[in-house]
């Protein structure tokens, strides 16, 4: 048999609809990366941060720039 698709739901994964299994049989799980999601609250706040990051480096290559002249 090849690759199912499933998820878990409430501590359990359930195949795609219409795929059974046979009790017993051996299965080797691979977790899928998927996207985080993320409340609102906490997707500013990631922006937030991107942005401070981002002006520290402006900063730090304006010093570089001054440096190197």
């Amino acid at each position: 048999m090849g690759t199912l698709i499933g998820v878990v739901k409430d501590g359990v994964i359930v195949l795609e609809e219409g795929v059974t299994l046979p009790e017993g049989t051996k299965v080797r799980i691979e977790i899928v990366a998927t996207e985080p999601i993320w409340t609102p609250k906490e997707e500013e706040e990631f922006a937030a941060w991107e942005r401070a990051s981002n002006v520290a480096w402006s900063l730090i290559d304006q010093e570089e720039e001054v440096t190197v002249k």
